[in-house]
């Protein structure tokens, strides 16, 4: 079994799930939760799985749960907190309602990733995909600081980050129909998935 070097799996579960009307993190799939189906499929690749929240309540012994460390809601806020409590170098952050991350690209991503970079992220459809992308932990000072000056949005930190970019062609040859970056945000999107 192929084990992630040095890079913790971080979940960000923070979300105010506004128009699903529940929390996703606690929607029903496959006999357990949405965050069950994916630390029982992705969590055995990697040494340490954190999720990122706030009031969240986990029935797993198998994860550190990370209370987000300030209290506006945003997924900046959560990749900070994760990576402040990561035992290892990088996270690879995705966020709760991504059930179809396939663990070849994830694996494919965490390779491209070295010391001269901060962050590994896939452009998919002419956008980047900042919730499924591997960030280095040495980079949650400048977060700090960013988040310091009341911006929020991941990709406005890339101008004083290192970024390697993988273009869509080189993510489709790992998940060809791009399910990685499907996710659940309305109650229609999560019935026509049939997870239940």
């Amino acid at each position: 079994m192929m084990l992630f070097q040095e890079t913790s799996l971080l979940v960000l579960a923070g979300g105010e799930s506004s128009r699903m009307g529940y929390p996703k993190h606690l929607l029903p799939v496959c006999g357990g939760t949405m965050i069950d189906n994916i630390v029982n499929n992705l969590g055995h690749f990697f040494s340490e799985v954190i999720i990122a929240g706030r009031d969240l309540e986990l029935n797993r012994t198998d994860v550190k749960v990370v209370e987000d460390i300030r209290l506006r809601r945003c997924p900046l806020i959560g990749i900070l907190s994760g990576m402040r409590e990561s035992n290892n170098p990088n996270v690879f952050v995705m966020g709760c309602d991504m059930p179809f991350v396939k663990p070849e690209m994830i694996q494919f991503l965490i390779s491209r990733k070295n010391d001269k970079t901060d962050i590994v992220i896939p452009i998919v459809r002419g956008y980047f995909e900042p919730l499924c992308a591997v960030y280095s932990c040495s980079t949650s000072d400048r977060i700090s600081h960013y988040l310091n000056t009341g911006c929020r949005k991941v990709t406005g930190i890339f101008r004083t980050m290192s970024v390697m970019e993988i273009p869509e062609y080189e993510v489709r040859s790992f998940d060809p129909l791009l399910e990685s970056f499907i996710n659940l945000n309305t109650p229609n999107e999560y019935r026509n998935y049939n997870l239940s």
